[in-house]
This record gives C-alpha cells, structure tokens and sequence, in this order.
C-alpha cells in the first residue's frame, strides 16, 4: 500500500484495502508441506471434524473438507492500518458473496464504505456483480479472484475440476483454518505483488486470511484478534 503524508488520510487509498500488506502479529512455526511432495498418511487429514484439531502443518484433503461447509457464513472483524481500521463484514449467500469495508480513521472518523460482491456460476465462472475495479473481461469473469471473497474462487477451481488436492493446517487466533497454495488455486494467473496463500475457516469455508511462506506468518488481508465467524 502506498504510505500516506503524515497527518493526512486519502478516500483513494481505501480501494486497497483488500490487497494491503500490513503485516499481522499472529507467528505459526510449522511449515507447509511442498507442493512436491506427497503427504505422508500419518499427516493426512481428512473432514471438518478432523481438520479443526489437525496441528499446524498438517496437510489436509481439501476435497472432504469443502464437502462439509455450510452454503451461507457471516464473518465480521477488524484491520489495522497505522492511520485508519478497516471494519469489514464477509457474506456467503448460497452462491453469492459480498464485503464490506467500512473505514475509520483515527479518532473514529468515518472515510467511507467500500462494497463489492461476486456471484459464482454452475460452471465455475466467477462474475463480479459489484465493486470490479478491474478490465471488463475480468469483471464478467475473473479466474484471478482474491482477497475476501477467495471462497468463490475455490469452489470455482472444484467446480471446473481443478480443485488442489491439499491444503495446510494452521491457526489464526484460535480459529482452525485450512491454507490452500496460491500456485495450486490460480495456476494460470500468478500475483503481480507477492505471493500469499488464502487461508479459509475449516467450519464455514470463508476467508480468514493469508499466510506467506517467506515470512512464516500470517499476513496482508488478515482479520485481527476478535473475528467472528460463523455459519447462517
């Protein structure tokens, strides 16, 4: 994100909250298994049941998994930036996703809402149905979606038969998540910054946040300690 003039807040720059890169405290110790390299059976998980009390770094089939998840969440936390705190609500409604972010500056000064929502077809295609800042051809459909409304993008890659094999346990505040390479999600589309692996809640499939292999902790669009989720 663009560092902004001290003393100063930006409405521009509150379109980015989705990409920032602010980096969150929570540090996991294990490591994600290669891609490469097939997990052994002791370290297979296969459920929700199982997956919610796998240890960190334990590789989990993602098929079992996204099987068992509700069709409808409603997740609610926080973001820090050093002058502004992102408030942002994530929905699942059968096969429609929604965000909001609404943005206060320090003081709890309000700097606006950003909304935007995408609708997931039967075939795999994820159509941007409000908030697309991107070329029109991607707005009607997007094979590079990321952010919090990654869900989409999974159940996309399961529907058009390219769904990765395995992702990884992990732990963002007491939450169980499952992180899934984003290599593995969007072969053909890599990220033009930096490589994170979105990490979904193993109960409901939503977004929670990201997890970077360069600096073994979570960060970027990253829910603070407090988040709620849960299945509607």
């Amino acid at each position: 994100m663009t560092p902004l003039p001290t003393g100063a807040v930006r409405p521009a720059a509150l379109a980015l909250g989705l990409v920032a890169m602010a980096v969150a405290s929570v540090v996991v110790l294990a490591a994600a298994p290669s891609r490469a390299e097939a997990p052994t059976a002791a370290a297979t998980i296969t459920g929700s049941a199982a997956a919610t009390t796998a240890a960190d770094g334990s590789a989990v089939a993602l098929a079992p998994l996204l099987a068992t998840w509700p069709d409808a969440y409603r997740v609610t936390g926080t973001k820090s930036e050093p002058l502004y705190v992102e408030h942002i609500t994530s929905t699942r409604t059968g096969d429609d996703y929604a965000l909001t972010i609404d943005v206060v500056a320090q003081g709890n000064s309000p700097l606006g809402v950003q909304s935007s929502s995408v609708h997931l077809d039967a075939d795999g295609t994820v159509r941007w149905v409000d908030g697309c800042t991107k070329a029109p051809e991607r707005c009607a459909d997007d094979p590079g979606l990321r952010g919090f409304l990654s869900q989409a993008a999974l159940l996309a890659a399961e529907r058009r038969g390219g769904l990765p094999e395995w992702g990884v346990a992990r732990t963002l505040h007491g939450h169980p998540v499952v992180c899934v390479s984003d290599a593995g999600l969007h072969p053909l589309d890599p990220p033009t910054v930096v490589t994170l692996d979105p990490c979904f809640s193993t109960a409901t499939g939503a977004l929670l946040g990201h997890w970077s292999s360069d600096s073994d902790a979570f960060v970027g669009p990253t829910l603070a300690e407090g988040l709620v989720d849960e299945a509607r």
